[in-house]
């Protein structure tokens, strides 16, 4: 089964995730998070002098193509995770699952100024981040098949997700 998740920073996608591979305990499976596919810091575009994460040009498409269709002849399950999991058109075709963590802009706010893991984020690029979430969020709500997980329904959705 091959699953994509989606959604902004701090949504929850890869604690999904990993109630997913909980959910099937009998199965070889995978995470793959796209942040461990992003492009070399000079081939990443910048916004007033900072990286900027927040664009599908920071990804190297081709590395994550390579490894996600190679794991996906060897291994049951793999989750493709992150914030452009759902933007490839081409992948989006291979999914089994697609599924998007919606998360609104008091939560995502909420979240994100206790996100440490980059170090500090100045106020305008945290607006920045949700801006491009929602540029791209109206063009991954109008994908076929795709499973809008609300932020406080991830528990409640797995067999809901996994019984048909």
């Amino acid at each position: 089964m091959k699953i994509a998740i989606g959604g902004i920073s701090r949504a929850g996608k890869t604690t999904l995730a990993r109630k997913i591979l909980n959910y099937f305990p009998d199965k070889k499976k995978v995470i793959l998070h796209q942040d461990d596919y992003v492009n070399a810091g000079y081939d990443i575009p910048q916004i007033n002098e900072r990286i900027n994460w927040e664009v599908p040009e920071s990804i190297d498409f081709v590395r994550l193509k390579y490894d996600f269709n190679w794991m996906s002849e060897h291994i049951d399950i793999v989750i493709l995770e992150g914030i452009f999991a759902l933007y490839d058109e081409d992948m989006n075709e291979v999914f089994d699952k697609k599924l998007f963590v919606d998360l609104g802009y008091k939560k995502f706010i909420d979240r994100k100024l206790t996100d440490t893991r980059w170090g500090y984020e100045p106020d305008w690029y945290i607006q920045h981040i949700w801006d491009n979430y929602q540029k791209y969020r109206e063009e991954i709500l109008k994908i076929d098949d795709i499973v809008i997980i609300e932020e406080n329904n991830v528990d409640a959705c797995l067999d809901d997700i996994f019984s048909k």
